[in-house]
Parts: structure tokens; C-alpha cells; sequence
């Protein structure tokens, strides 16, 4: 693959994405959705190519930056894709109820849709922020708000922890995560890591 080609591969994805692209691939696909993997990974190279777009290179603009979390491994563009006129067709309309449906089963899964950004918003697009790229598990040092949400609903769910689902990863996140390893025979460290978050989104 080249450094300008587009990626759809999932595994291209850091391992804790790739498990949370995985279960909302399957909820969508349960709602009856068909849902079109646009892009996962992305090289700077191709990034920057894409900026170039419409600036210094003939074309039409497709993107208002040349930073991005697709370059961290971090995030994917899913479009619900269905026959239009007798012709498979991606749905490029964050107006549309199958796309509200997508970004709905994504934000569950702990990412942050670019359909609710106030400053261009790119409603293809999911991402997972602030984590580090090459951490393989999330804790109260390395998460987020939306995936502390999607954690916190989790372990509710799976031992009925009673966390206020806040976004706030505190002690009592904390502990209900060590709870939940506890059952595994895992050792409590207040990490949530590959095998955990697959057992937590089971």
C-alpha cells in the first residue's frame, strides 16, 4: 500500500479501537444497517495530500486540517451504504436516519462523532482522543470522557457497579474495574485492557 492509498482495514486500528469498531460494526449490522468502512488508518503523507486538495493541488477540499486522529491509529469514517436506484450507494447525509442510527451505536462504544462537532462537523467520522496511541489499555491516567461513559455503562451492566455514568474515571471507577478483573482471577491494577474491554463489551 502506498503512503497516499486509502486504508479500510480494521487491524490497522490501535487494539483497544479496533475491539470497540468491532462491536458497533455488529450492532450495526444487527439494526439492519449495512455500514461502508470508508477509512481507517492514515498515513501523514496521505494526509497531507488530502489538505493539498482544493489548496495547492486541483480539486475539491475534503478536509480543513492536516492533523488527525486517523493518523494515530485513532479513528474511522463509516457511512450506512444501501440500493439507490438499483445501484449499492454510500450515504454521504448526516441528515439521514440509518447515519443518525451509526452515530448513536458509535458514541455507545466510547467514540466521539464528528457530526456533533459545532466547528466543521464531519458526520463519516469517529474518533477516540486523548488517549495515548500506543497504550494497550485505558485507567484513570489514560481515558477519556466518552470512554469513561462507555466503561462506566459497562460495568453497571456486567456487575450492576452503580457508577453515575459521568465521564469521570474516579476511585469508584477504579474500583468497580478491579471488581470486574477480580472475576477473571486477573490481577487489580484499574486497567481496562484488551482481554477486559472484550469481556467488559461481550
Amino acid at each position: 500500500m502506498s503512503n497516499i492509498e486509502q486504508c479500510r482495514d480494521i487491524t490497522e486500528l490501535n487494539c483497544l479501537c479496533q475491539i470497540q469498531l468491532n462491536q458497533a460494526i455488529k450492532d450495526i449490522k444487527i439494526a439492519g444497517i449495512n455500514p461502508l468502512i470508508v477509512e481507517t488508518y492514515r498515513s501523514q503523507v496521505r494526509q497531507n495530500y488530502l489538505y493539498s486538495l482544493g489548496r495547492t493541488v486541483k480539486g475539491t477540499k475534503v478536509t480543513w486540517t492536516q492533523i488527525s486522529i486517523h493518523t494515530k491509529r485513532n479513528a474511522v469514517d463509516v457511512v450506512p451504504q444501501r440500493i439507490v436506484d438499483g445501484k449499492m450507494t454510500a450515504i454521504w447525509n448526516a441528515k439521514d436516519s440509518e447515519t443518525k442510527k451509526i452515530i448513536s451505536i458509535m458514541q455507545k462504544y466510547g467514540f466521539e462523532a464528528g457530526a456533533n462537532w459545532v466547528t466543521s462537523p464531519d458526520s463519516p467520522h469517529f474518533q477516540i482522543k486523548g488517549v495515548s496511541t500506543k497504550g494497550k489499555s485505558y485507567s484513570l491516567t489514560n481515558t477519556n470522557s466518552f470512554i469513561t461513559k462507555m466503561i462506566q455503562k459497562a460495568l453497571n451492566e456486567k456487575i450492576n457497579a452503580k457508577l453515575t455514568v459521568d465521564g469521570k474515571w474516579g476511585a469508584n471507577t477504579t474500583k468497580a474495574v478491579n471488581k470486574f478483573r477480580k472475576k477473571f482471577g486477573w490481577k487489580e491494577d484499574g486497567k481496562v485492557g484488551v482481554e477486559t474491554l472484550k469481556k467488559l463489551l461481550a
